[in-house]
């Protein structure tokens, strides 16, 4: 049996089982629960995407308690041409804190993709995340780091950068309109696209590679070796506008990134050393 088919009666009957816990919960505990929907027009990972775009939707759903720890629940509905479908879900228990001017958060993320997936985080197994962010008047700095696990190795994955929010709409007035455009900078090693190109890339309908005959890209042991060593990965400027009104919130970010230290540079078929832009919109209501 299709493998997108049995995950994706996975992800209802999860979507069910969280929206029944919160419903049993009181409005006296305050636990949030979230649902929303993302569309990303091209799937990136620390610069790193596939030779043609990738777009995506996402259905969510999210629990929050007062304590700060949460829970995540993604889908991925693969948009690609010549391999659309539903690719698989994701669990994402956390907790984040906001104390002062400081906001902290841990999460550990658990993709359950298939294995005919051309999404560029199918080869991601599990993943450890860490963020934290300084708010202030002049201007935001924050920084991360992502330890990745696959079935060609683990990545150890680095990024910092600065934003700074702008509020565009007067106070106290609904909606709340805010521009936050960032710089950031993202290094380490890229195992993850090693496995993808190797093991991924050839179920999409690629330049060069994959379905109909293509011929598939030959990896040297050059380039595996390559992958694993800690490096600039890639540069990012992003424009998040976002928009706020009572239950509902809306994010449009558009993304521009220059990918950096590309280990298969100049192969075929394979991702190109050059910038690109994508879009990511996404819709959320909180209960």
């Amino acid at each position: 049996m299709n493998k997108k088919i049995i995950l994706l009666p996975l992800f209802i009957f999860i979507s069910v089982l969280i929206y029944s816990q919160t419903e049993s919960n009181t409005q006296k505990e305050k636990v949030k629960f979230k649902t929303g929907i993302e569309f990303l027009s091209n799937q990136t990972y620390a610069g790193r995407t596939d030779s043609l775009k990738l777009p995506v939707l996402i259905p969510s759903v999210s629990l929050y308690t007062p304590g700060g720890f949460y829970t995540k629940l993604k889908g991925y509905y693969n948009l690609s041409s010549g391999n659309s479908g539903f690719d698989g879900v994701s669990i994402e228990p956390g907790y984040e804190i906001s104390k002062e001017h400081w906001d902290v958060s841990f999460s550990l993320i658990k993709n359950f993709i298939s294995d005919s997936s051309n999404l560029i985080i199918a080869p991601i197994k599990t993943s450890l995340e860490f963020y934290a962010g300084n708010r202030n008047p002049v201007i935001n700095p924050y920084l991360g780091a992502e330890y990745l696990f696959t079935k060609e190795g683990n990545d150890f994955i680095m990024y910092g950068g600065l934003s700074k929010n702008i509020v565009l709409s007067k106070k106290d007035k609904e909606p709340e309109v805010s521009l936050e455009p960032s710089f950031s900078l993202t290094g380490g090693t890229q195992t993850f696209y090693y496995s993808f190109v190797k093991n991924y890339a050839g179920n999409g309908k690629s330049k060069g590679r994959g379905r109909g005959g293509n011929p598939p890209v030959v990896i040297s042991q050059t380039v595996e070796t390559e992958s694993r060593k800690f490096t600039l990965l890639a540069a990012e400027v992003e424009f998040p506008l976002s928009i706020s009104s009572g239950k509902f919130e809306c994010k449009i970010v558009p993304t521009w990134v220059s990918p950096i230290n590309l280990v298969d540079k100049g192969a075929a078929g394979t991702q190109q050393a050059k910038s690109y832009v994508y879009l990511d919109i996404e819709l959320l209501f909180t209960l």
